[in-house]
Formats: structure tokens, C-alpha cells, sequence
């Protein structure tokens, strides 16, 4: 049992209810959601030819992240089985700071947004920063870069030394990709 946050419900159902159907559609699941309260259950549909035994956890990952602040569409990555989800809970990292979290969460975005837009490019991931919580969508490799930046920001480095990391793990990741793609066969 998932609870949505008010402020989300509609956007987990979507306009005329397509964002719901299409999770439904596409991972052979009903998704039981009650608007007034938020509770939300993800129900297997064994009958539905796109049924899998792991669509009901592909499913909660889904709706996890639109609960998170990321459009659907960008959430619908974790459909693909490369494609992860994960979850700082500022509260429980930092405590019940109201202010400490505000700046932290401050730190992630950055002046403008620059710094979460930096993670985001260098990490090729998609960072959201909502309520108490910064979730991060990628595949596993670029999950554990922008892991690793989202951390090493709560753990108070500067950013000029998280976007050196970030920018070397890009370029050897660059470097890597096109030795493979012209490594020579013989």
C-alpha cells in the first residue's frame, strides 16, 4: 500500500485518467487509488497478455517517483528493466531541521538551478528535488555517479569539488565510450 501525496494524485492520474491507464496498459496491473485519502495498491491483472510477476513492483517504482515530483513521463524510464529508482530522505538523513533541510535541499538545486542541472548532465540522470526528499532515476552506473554527488552535497562539499567529480567521471566515461566505438578489430 503506496500513500500518494494530495498534491500528486492528479498528476498520477492525468488528464481524463491517461497517465493511470497507461501504467495500467502497459504493465498489466490495476491501480487502486483513492483520491480523497491517497492510498494507492497496485493489483496483479493475470489475465493481461503484458502481466509480469515483477510488473507489481515496476509498477510501485512508477507511481513512487511521480509521488516524488517527477513527471510521468520521465518516471515511465523505470519501465525499462536497466532504469532505477533512488530515494534520499532528507528528514531521516538530517534530521527534523526545518531550516537544515531547506538548505540542503538549497545546495542540491543550486543558485538558478545550475547544480542539480550540472547532476542531471554529467550523471545522465533525472534529479527531483519535492517535499523532504530528492529521488534520482538512471541506469545503475549513472544511478551510482549522481548517487555519490547527491551525497557528497548533503555531506557539505563545495560544489566546485562535486562538479570536478562529476566532470571526471563524465570525461572517462566519454574517453571509455569512444575507445570502444573505435577500438580496432583484427
Amino acid at each position: 500500500m503506496l500513500k500518494i501525496k494530495q498534491a500528486r494524485i492528479a498528476v498520477l492520474i492525468g488528464k481524463n485518467g491517461q497517465t493511470k491507464e497507461e501504467i495500467e496498459k502497459r504493465l498489466g496491473v490495476k491501480i487502486d487509488l483513492d483520491s480523497k485519502t491517497g492510498d494507492c495498491e497496485v493489483v496483479a491483472n493475470i489475465n493481461d497478455v503484458n502481466y509480469d510477476p515483477v510488473s507489481i513492483l515496476t509498477a510501485q517504482k512508477v507511481i513512487s517517483a511521480i509521488n516524488r515530483g517527477f513527471n510521468p513521463q520521465k518516471a515511465m524510464l523505470l519501465m525499462d528493466e536497466e532504469h532505477d529508482l533512488e530515494i534520499f530522505n532528507l528528514m531521516m538523513i538530517l534530521g527534523k531541521s526545518e531550516n537544515r533541510i531547506k538548505r540542503i535541499k538549497g545546495r542540491i538545486i543550486g543558485r538558478n538551478g545550475e547544480m542539480r542541472r550540472a547532476i542531471e548532465r554529467y550523471s545522465e540522470c533525472l534529479v527531483s528535488v519535492f517535499g523532504k526528499m530528492v529521488a534520482i532515476i538512471g541506469t545503475y552506473e549513472n544511478l551510482q555517479v549522481g548517487r555519490k554527488a547527491v551525497s557528497m552535497i548533503i555531506n557539505g562539499m563545495p560544489h566546485h569539488s562535486v562538479l570536478k567529480y562529476l566532470e571526471k567521471v563524465y570525461n572517462e566515461k566519454k574517453k571509455e565510450e569512444f575507445r570502444q566505438l573505435y577500438k580496432p578489430e583484427f
